[in-house]
């Protein structure tokens, strides 16, 4: 725990002079941060992130406790995190600020962060949401469409199972099937895995 308070304040001193004048907020990982057996990523924080600075909450909240049900393991049983600590927003055509995935820039500049994290926290499996982290930790050819519900193994040798985003199957209602099985699909390999 103190690890990693340490790589939070770490974090803090590194990113905050990179925007100088305005209050990027990071949001940090939580959960079970000694050798979980799942260590979930996202992309990034969004709006109700930010305000609560925990990671997946409101909308994204909901979609990880379908992820939950699904799986049969509790919140406080997993780390879940994400690629980039800050909220990625553009103003949209209406003059609101909103949400947008992280670019290429933010996803580099915040990597080695990540590494770290997974380091300190030293999970069993990594699990990503979608096409942010898996071509953060597989490289840039990775596509959850191609890789999705199977296994691989990253370069510093964790293993690594894709899925879906949860919030691709809002958009496309056809995935909802296949993004089930995928969570079956981990949820026994892991069961099955400990009981060996």
């Amino acid at each position: 725990m103190a690890d990693m308070k340490a790589f939070e304040k770490e974090c803090e001193a590194f990113f905050r002079p990179l925007w100088p004048g305005e209050d990027k907020i990071l949001v940090f990982g939580e959960g079970k941060s000694d050798s979980p057996d799942i260590m979930l990523i996202g992309e990034a924080p969004g709006e109700q992130e930010t305000l609560k600075r925990r990671p997946f909450v409101g909308k994204a909240g909901k979609n990880l406790d379908e992820f939950l049900a699904l799986t049969g393991f509790k919140r406080e049983e997993l780390f879940v995190s994400n690629v980039v600590k800050i909220r990625p927003t553009a103003i949209g055509s209406t003059g609101r600020v909103r949400n947008r995935a992280p670019s290429k820039e933010e996803i580099a500049l915040f990597l080695p962060f990540l590494l770290k994290e997974i380091s300190l926290v030293q999970p069993r499996a990594l699990v990503t949401l979608g096409n942010v982290p898996l071509k953060a930790l597989m490289g840039p050819k990775a596509t959850v469409g191609e890789l999705h519900g199977r296994w691989f193994e990253t370069e510093g040798g964790y293993r690594l199972f894709s899925l879906y985003h949860p919030a691709a199957i809002i958009y496309r209602r056809e995935l909802r099937q296949v993004y089930e099985q995928d969570v079956m699909t981990l949820r026994d390999s892991l069961t099955f895995e400990t009981q060996k």
